[in-house]
């Protein structure tokens, strides 16, 4: 999908049908004559384009001439059924002399909240402000994400500590992955942003430097957050993997109780339903009598069971 934006008064964006100076391009979900479009407008190197479509593509910043691209990597939520609740994927920004490109695979909440603020406080020709903006809503949508990834493994706790099965333990693991997406990102993200101003040349005044330094802080927040989430989770899931065992050797405890305490009423039915004489066998009340005797000494048991708390 192919959006040409341009700045209009008090920094509103207007759609408009072609790319012109000073136009903000959002190429997400592109087919091959869109990216053709783009490139053959702005003389961008295609590369640009490919590497931010490219899923397992890392965070970096490149010059090529008067054009640079970045690479930001943040978090997408996965759809329902896939068994990895997070994970990263690339947003790139090119910069030409008068037009920002922003390219993504997928139609990202980030860049409909990035749009809105850009409505609101900033031009599309302040390339600065833009970056530095887009890497602070990244950096609170990875504190969004991982507040999410916390609620998930809370419910999970629930289940789990009643659980006799590894499916919430396998759950964990897929949520430690998320984690290990989040963190490997986060710390290629801080890298770039501590190089950003010096690799591009940026200029930047009084507000872009509170931005860059808010930036900074909630990047190093989500970064520290998710080192935090992953260490503990990694240790949630050695003391329930301990746990499901303790609860599946409770019920194989209590299985094993009842089986004892109705071995003597089989025994006896098992014994007076040979075919051979027995003792007993013609009087009137036999069965009555072996069976009395039977659930007497199977209450006897079960209570010595409760009393040694083998229940």
């Amino acid at each position: 999908m192919l959006k040409i934006y341009k700045s209009g008064g008090e920094g509103l964006l207007q759609e408009q049908s072609k790319i012109v100076q000073g136009s903000c391009v959002y190429l997400t979900e592109p087919s091959e004559e869109e990216i053709q479009y783009v490139v053959s407008h702005l003389g961008v190197p295609i590369d640009f384009i490919s590497d931010s479509l490219d899923i397992d593509e890392r965070s970096r910043v490149e010059k090529n001439g008067n054009d640079f691209l970045m690479i930001v990597n943040v978090p997408i939520k996965m759809p329902n059924g896939e068994v990895i609740p997070y994970r990263t994927i690339p947003i790139g920004i090119i910069q030409t002399n008068d037009v920002i490109v922003i390219i993504c695979r997928v139609n990202h909440p980030i860049l409909q909240e990035f749009s809105n603020i850009l409505v609101k406080d900033i031009y599309p020709n302040m390339s600065a402000s833009y970056i530095l903006q887009l890497l602070l809503v990244s950096a609170r949508y990875y504190l969004h994400c991982l507040d999410d990834i916390d609620q998930k493994v809370i419910v999970s706790e629930k289940i789990i500590q009643k659980s006799i099965k590894n499916s919430e333990v396998y759950t964990l693991l897929n949520i430690n992955k998320s984690l290990v997406y989040f963190s490997k990102a986060l710390k290629v993200n801080l890298v770039m942003l501590k190089k950003l101003s010096r690799v591009l040349n940026l200029e930047m005044n009084e507000e872009d430097e509170k931005r860059m330094q808010a930036t900074f802080n909630e990047m190093q927040q989500a970064f520290d957050t998710s080192q935090i989430y992953n260490e503990n989770l990694s240790n949630l899931m050695d003391a329930y993997s301990a746990a499901i065992e303790i609860n599946l050797s409770v019920v194989v405890k209590v299985l094993t109780a009842f089986t004892i305490i109705l071995t003597f009423p089989t025994m006896v039915a098992t014994i007076y339903g040979m075919n051979f004489p027995l003792p007993k066998q013609d009087e009137e009340y036999a069965l009555a009598v072996l069976m009395s005797i039977s659930t007497v000494i199977s209450l006897l048991t079960g209570w010595i069971f409760y009393k040694t708390k083998l229940f």
